[in-house]
């Protein structure tokens, strides 16, 4: 198909003004010259294929012919461009079955309307963007003195349907990625649903810690653990032998972990969780708790830095050495505390002492294990900003969709833009091609 354009914009200003550079281009926007243009364009493509189909207008012996035009109407839409009102051509299919509609619009044969929805693609796609940093109120605001946005509400079933889509496009790419760490976390929203107060938040990244890449494998909502680690596994996302990377959920762990895969207990949750279980075992004193956390913490660290310190030199006989002098003096710390009847803090550092040590003895065998799960911390922290708000209330097929997007856009950039590069076909752009030129003279354009 060709369509070509003759254009006239002429711009005429006071001799006597000087006019800022940026006035002169808002003013230049305000006249909505794109939109002028692709209305232009697509009656003229549309103008194309009728004639292609019915004749030139007026022909003669265009009465014997199949296909009659049979009026034209109106369609409004609104893209990236602006608002819209294309007149457009019906035909008539004259020797159309019964059981087939006999009147169509040609354009429609080159041209793809999503529908009957008035917010085309391109610009359901910038908004359901917005709204992955804005609410929907202020995601449908923002577009005024640009580009018109969809109401709330249509943002809000946009968001629903790319979200979905875009759970089911992300196990493609990372099928087979084979991550070597993964580092799953949850979190709770508020819930608008009948049957539950919150939503259970749960988020799995995968890293390749060769590459010191990161992905997130999955996104999901009232989930459970057990399932999603079986997906992953069905698609070859995790390596057998992969480092579990967590806190103390023991969900997460028993999901996740065999005798292949070792935990990795983050080293940041060691402290706040035995000064909680010292404070609910109500033993001891506020200082003698934070005595008690500051000698276990100071344990832990002195064991990371050991690590960080011997391993590039291969120095393992001081990495095995730190392990078992941090070893002893946790299980001792937990032997006094049962002695004073802190069971709860006694029983934590028994139960989790394995996984503190993790990445030192993965360092001897030469592996690199996490020692912390701040990157999916993070990732909890982008949830917080946008669904965790105090008056925020969520359906679980909403929250699970604007965190799909919001998550993915955050932890794996590239599969977001590659998402909507399928969803809006923008493959097509090859298909097309123009000239523009513009002839100017003094003062005139």
């Amino acid at each position: 198909m060709h369509a070509e354009l003759n254009v006239r914009f002429e711009l005429s200003t006071d001799e006597d003004k000087t006019i800022p550079l940026a006035a002169l281009a808002e003013f230049v926007t305000e006249q909505n010259v794109e939109s002028v243009l692709l209305e232009a364009l697509v009656e003229s493509l549309d103008a194309a294929r009728v004639e292609a189909l019915c004749g030139e207008k007026h022909a003669h012996g265009n009465g014997d012919q199949r296909y009659q035009r049979a009026g034209t109407d109106t369609r409004t839409a609104v893209t990236t461009a602006g608002e819209h009102e294309f007149t457009l051509h019906y035909v008539e299919d004259t020797a159309a079955d019964q059981d087939e509609p006999s009147y169509f619009r040609p354009v429609e044969d080159v041209l793809d309307f999503d529908g009957q929805n008035r917010y085309q693609q391109d610009i359901a796609a910038k908004s359901t963007d917005l709204a992955t940093s804005l609410s929907y109120r202020d995601a449908a605001d923002h577009g005024d003195g640009f580009v018109s946005m969809p109401s709330p509400s249509t943002i809000n079933r946009r968001v629903k349907e790319y979200g979905s889509k875009l759970k089911q496009f992300l196990p493609e790419r990372v099928s087979g990625t084979e991550a070597d760490a993964v580092i799953p976390d949850g979190t709770k929203c508020h819930s608008q649903d009948d049957d539950r107060t919150y939503h259970s938040v749960q988020a799995t990244l995968g890293e390749d810690t060769d590459e010191e890449s990161r992905s997130l494998l999955d996104l999901s909502v009232n989930a459970d653990w057990d399932e999603t680690a079986s997906e992953l596994d069905e698609i070859d996302a995790v390596t057998d032998d992969a480092a579990v990377v967590s806190d103390a959920d023991d969900g997460i762990v028993t999901a996740f972990t065999d005798e292949n895969r070792v935990h990795q207990l983050d080293l940041v949750h060691v402290g706040r969780t035995l000064d909680y279980n010292l404070w609910d075992d109500g033993i001891f004193s506020l200082d003698r708790r934070n005595n008690i956390v500051s000698e276990v913490i100071d344990e832990v660290f002195h064991l990371k830095n050991s690590v960080a310190k011997h391993g590039p030199d291969e120095e393992f006989a001081a990495i095995r050495q730190r392990i078992a002098r941090t070893t002893e003096r946790i299980e001792k710390t937990a032997w006094q505390l049962d002695q004073y009847g802190s069971e709860k803090a006694a029983g934590y550092l028994r139960r989790w002492l394995p996984s503190i040590v993790t990445f030192a003895e993965a360092a001897i065998e030469g592996f690199e294990v996490p020692w912390t799960s701040n990157p999916v911390e993070r990732l909890m922290g982008e949830v917080n900003k946008r669904c965790k708000n105090q008056w925020m209330r969520w359906t679980a097929a909403g929250l699970e969709a604007i965190l799909n997007l919001q998550l993915v856009k955050y932890a794996d950039p590239d599969h977001y833009r590659s998402f909507f590069d399928e969803l809006l076909q923008r493959s097509t752009k090859t298909a097309m091609s123009c000239d523009f030129s513009v002839e100017t003279t003094r003062g005139k354009v």
